[in-house]
């Protein structure tokens, strides 16, 4: 089985996990850890230790809001286990991704694959770039 674990600062891997829910409705084997709820990165390391020592067969994806941040910091720690992956700048796109992607069985090509995704869709639109979009008359709903 593979386990999506989502850990932050403030309340966000809460609130990613909440924008999940609402677009896929029930999900199983992913959860969030955010330091609001926590208090400490290492409190989260330490649930997350506990739980990959009782099932070590298991993959592990974690991902963080920011590399180099406390909590990334604190995981880091977890990738001595051999199917504990963590990636930083986790976005609503990656998680639902991967999600989405579950059967896929190399692990390590699936998020190598994700992070090429997530780089893809770092956009910037402005109104130079939708102008010619605007001046044919396309419906907002329909341009966003």
């Amino acid at each position: 089985m593979r386990n999506i674990i989502l850990a932050s600062h403030g309340s966000l891997a809460e609130g990613m996990l909440s924008a999940v829910k609402m677009i896929m409705g029930s999900t199983q084997g992913i959860s969030a850890y955010g330091l609001d709820t926590y208090k400490t990165p290492q409190d989260i390391y330490q649930i997350l230790k506990d739980k990959i020592d009782r099932n070590q067969e298991q993959e592990y994806i974690l991902l963080c809001d920011i590399n180099g941040g406390s909590v990334h910091n604190q995981l880091m720690h977890l990738c001595i286990y051999p199917k504990v992956y963590l990636m930083t700048g986790m976005t609503l796109s990656i998680v639902l991704e991967l999600l989405l992607t579950q059967d896929h069985e190399n692990i390590e090509e699936l998020l190598r694959k994700t992070i090429d995704t997530a780089r893809e869709n770092i956009l910037l639109f402005n109104y130079q770039s939708v102008k010619s979009e605007i001046d044919k008359g396309i419906e907002d709903d329909k341009l966003w």
